[in-house]
């Protein structure tokens, strides 16, 4: 395959490449998967796809790139990505020959230090495929056991001496679904639980809880859950029941720790107690909720949306600075110092 000549192509046919992910509200049967964790001069197991637009209407398509079983060449990796595009995209029913995939690439990828970006990038790849499997089907016990398989191996590296932590910021989605969103926050739960030095159980129980914070989400109506518009009282209350329902959803789950279940029930609570679902105080809390309410509202406020752009990573913070709840600030002051000075290792 020649990629000058398919550049040509795109644009003899009025042809623009899309970089940006396909949110799923778009209904499309493709998922997005980065060029970086495709084997060079390895056989594909699965087709993969080049996103465009067509036209001035701006028809979205998805063109063939690959076909199942022919080989990548790293010249083609490079070309695609000297133009920035970073992600290819394969049918949704592929699903579990992408998992599989991953899985031969991580046996076939060193743990040494130098290798720890091509793994953590697959390992962030793997854990994002797996979560999709697991939010079609949460009592798939097998691929909540896989997921955390991942986040252990997450774990790992970040609680390696030198571990390089703008690693964290490099490999996350900036584009919002909710499969980026839940693994974003997951990994930067880990990410600042081993910067605070805590334990690898303690590191996991929040990986869990972040992976699964918005589960409950996936059993709403998805027209509120992706309205764009202000929420109506009744949207609202109704939205305002996902953290009780992811956690009704993973309460009978022997993979997910009680500890993660009950970050996962109180991930609304604020420090002024007027959070949701049970306005809980500070005291009444988890330890950790303080904790990753915080991560929770930086990762949404820096992350793109279709009505709005990211803010900026100062921009994220001074709002969490002013956010007030119904009897003060919404974020535990402590709590938000040390998130800064994390991020200032980013």
């Amino acid at each position: 395959m020649d990629i000058a000549n398919l550049r040509q192509q795109f644009l003899s046919q009025n042809l623009k490449i899309l970089k940006r992910p396909t949110p799923k509200q778009e209904n499309t049967p493709y998922l997005p998967i980065l060029i970086k964790v495709l084997m060079a001069e390895e056989r594909l197991t699965f087709a993969v796809y080049l996103k465009v637009s067509e036209g001035e209407q701006g028809e979205i398509k998805f063109l063939p790139y690959l076909e199942n079983g022919e080989i990548l060449q790293e010249a083609w990796k490079e070309s695609l990505e000297r133009v920035g595009i970073e992600r290819l995209y394969f049918l949704e029913q592929d699903l579990d020959q992408v998992v599989a995939y991953l899985n031969n690439h991580l046996l076939l990828t060193s743990a040494e230090p130098e290798h720890y970006r091509e793994k953590y990038c697959i390992l962030r790849e793997h854990l994002s495929m797996t979560l999709h499997r697991a939010f079609q089907d949460p009592h798939l016990g097998a691929n909540i056991k896989l997921a955390k398989t991942s986040l252990e191996k997450m774990t790992y590296f970040m609680q390696q001496k030198g571990f390089p932590w703008k690693l964290v910021w490099e490999m996350l989605h900036r584009d919002y679904t909710l499969y980026n969103h839940s693994v974003n926050v997951g990994l930067i739960g880990m990410a600042m639980m081993a910067y605070l030095k805590k334990s690898r159980r303690d590191c996991l129980i929040m990986g869990i809880a972040g992976l699964f914070h918005d589960l409950g989400l996936t059993q709403l109506k998805e027209e509120i859950v992706n309205k764009i518009e202000p929420l109506e009282p009744e949207e609202r209350e109704h939205l305002q029941r996902h953290p009780l329902l992811g956690y009704r959803l993973l309460q009978k789950n022997h993979q997910v720790p009680l500890d993660s279940l009950r970050l996962i029930l109180e991930h609304h609570e604020s420090a002024d107690g007027s959070g949701y679902p049970q306005g809980l105080t500070l005291s009444q809390q988890h330890p950790y909720t303080r904790i990753l309410f915080i991560l929770e509202t930086y990762e949404g406020l820096t992350t793109f949306r279709p009505y709005r752009p990211a803010h900026t990573p100062f921009a994220a913070l001074k709002i969490l600075q002013e956010k007030k709840g119904l009897q003060g600030p919404a974020c535990e002051p402590k709590t938000l110092k040390q998130f800064i000075q994390f991020l200032a290792l980013s």
